[in-house]
């Protein structure tokens, strides 16, 4: 679709039909949500990146044009059990281009680069083996913009965990990258494994959901609820209120400028050049909000977790603390 370089910008609706799912990605203005995943953002990136694709593949060789043949390709389409991957793109109601995906050419030699695979344009009956990046997900959760937010590990100052009795477990930075302690103890702060204060600060660093849902739809019922509130020494404050419903962890988010709790900057954290402006990060309190607010997210066990930690469960005794396994927890 070479005409289709031209034409991006006019495309506000892209449908996916498959033997796995089907779907509708739509735009309005800039971002693109996900109709059927309660108007849920869309992985903008992705998306640009599958427009820019699909007009840059190429064709290489003709093939058959007789419908009859059509499934040896997996070009037949994707309707009455058709294996073909049909996307649709529109202007409103105005077919743009149609690509009927079908079968991979087999390069099992091949480990890098564009891949060949049998097309069909859905308005015409002549296939083609075409070359291009053609992974596109058929998949309707693998559109869904994973990124709640992304605070570098760098920024954060001070991280408080408030239960719902009052009791605060308190985290802060050392002055030093990745060196974090309590306010009592310090750089002698024993945790209950050697990386727990790294990964406690790092919470909201790339933070990816595990499913999102609003949050007018959402009970937490009788679960206790913990704040955590995140600091940065440029004044971002984040806060999670976390609970434990029926096995997962459901998290809401918001932001604030908070200029006058941060505290003075270490000349080790300032040289990282990580810190914003007080325009940037009053920017980003915006930006952040209007992302999060609406959502209830399930968060993975491991940030769950961390979200949620008594003192007693983030510091101990030197004999008690937990051996870090070969490679670490990971994330």
């Amino acid at each position: 679709f070479p005409e289709l370089f031209e034409q991006m910008s006019d495309v506000n609706k892209i449908t996916f039909k498959s033997e796995q799912d089907e779907f509708v990605l739509t735009r309005d203005n800039a971002t693109w949500t996900i109709g059927d995943y309660h108007n849920y953002r869309a992985d903008q990136d992705l998306i640009r990146r599958m427009l820019v694709d699909l007009a840059d593949a190429r064709i290489i060789e003709q093939k058959t044009d007789n419908p009859e043949l059509y499934s040896v390709l997996g070009v037949e389409g994707a309707e009455d059990g058709g294996s073909s991957f049909v996307i649709t793109l529109f202007n409103d109601e105005q077919q743009v281009a149609g690509l009927v995906l079908g079968e991979p050419r087999d390069l099992s030699a091949q480990t890098a680069g564009p891949q060949q695979f049998y097309v069909r344009r859905d308005d015409d009956e002549r296939s083609y083996l075409a070359e291009g990046y053609f992974q596109f997900s058929p998949m309707m959760l693998n559109w869904i913009d994973g990124m709640i937010i992304d605070i570098a590990r760098e920024r954060i100052a001070r991280v408080d965990i408030i239960q719902p009795n009052g009791n605060t477990a308190t985290l802060v930075n050392l002055g030093q990258k990745d060196k974090f302690g309590t306010p009592e103890d310090r750089e002698n702060t024993i945790f209950r494994y050697e990386q727990l204060g790294y990964d406690i600060a790092g919470s909201l660093y790339q933070m990816r959901l595990e499913d999102v849902q609003p949050v007018e739809d959402f009970s937490r019922g009788d679960a206790e609820v913990v704040r955590a509130e995140f600091l940065t020494y440029d004044g971002l404050k984040v806060i999670a209120e976390t609970s434990f419903n029926d096995g997962f962890y459901f998290s809401t988010f918001r932001a604030e400028y908070a200029p006058d709790a941060t505290p003075e900057v270490p000349q080790a954290i300032a040289s990282l050049d990580v810190l914003k402006t007080a325009e940037q990060v009053q920017q980003e309190v915006e930006q952040i909000n209007q992302k999060v607010e609406p959502w209830v997210y399930r968060m993975g066990g491991f940030v769950g977790n961390n979200l949620m930690r008594a003192k007693s469960d983030m510091v101990t005794e030197q004999d008690k603390v937990i051996p870090m396994p070969a490679g670490g927890f990971g994330r």
